[in-house]
Formats: structure tokens, sequence, C-alpha cells
């Protein structure tokens, strides 16, 4: 029992020897003072934790908003090919149905009145 507690105790020693350069960087206070130094360390981690989670929250919220308005004005830019497109098929099969009944008119009527012309 004593023997695992003292391999555990070894491994903990040794990866603070080892990775002391990093613990300095991420608690820089907490070799120097003690309990109220790792509460400053962990305060401060917090705010820097908060202000990173603020400023990927505003970044999102900016990509987002940036997507959504692309989105808006494909979508428009879209609708606005297709009126247009609407509107010239439609121009066309108008101009079609007036060429088509004044063709009609003249064959129809034309005969109607040199029938007409004739009875009289």
């Amino acid at each position: 029992m004593f023997l695992k507690i003292a391999i555990i105790a070894g491994v903990i020693i040794a990866g603070g020897v080892l990775f002391s350069s990093e613990i300095q960087a991420i608690l820089p206070n907490t070799s120097t003072t003690g309990v109220n130094s790792l509460e400053d360390d962990v305060k401060t981690l917090a705010s820097k934790s908060l202000e990173s989670a603020e400023h990927k929250i505003d970044s999102s919220l900016q990509k987002t908003e940036s997507k959504i308005s692309d989105i808006g004005h494909q979508t428009i830019q879209t609708a606005e090919n297709t009126l247009n497109s609407s509107a010239e098929q439609i121009g066309t099969k108008l101009t079609e149905i007036k060429q088509n009944s004044t063709q009609y008119v003249e064959e129809n009527i034309s005969d109607k009145l040199s029938f007409l012309d004739s009875n009289k």
C-alpha cells in the first residue's frame, strides 16, 4: 500500500518537475506564495476563459450574421432573376399571340369583307 502511494507521489513530483514551465505559464503566482496566489491564478484563468469564450461567441455571431445576409442577398437575386425571366417569357408569348391574332383577323376578316363586297 505504501509502495503504491510512494509511486503515485513520485509520478506527481516528476510531472511537476518536468512540466514546471507549463505550470508556471498557466498559474504564474502559484509557486511563490501558496494558497492565496493559487486562488488569484484560478480567478485569472477563469477571467481569461470567459474573455476567450466571449470573443469566440462574438466572432461566431458575426460569421452567422454575414452568412445569413449572404443567403438573403442570394435569395433576392434568385427571385429577381426568376421574375425577369418570367417577364421575358410572358412578353414573348404576348408578342406571339398578337402576331397570331393579327394574322387570323387579317385572313378571316378580309375574306368576309370581300364576301360582303361581292354581295352588294
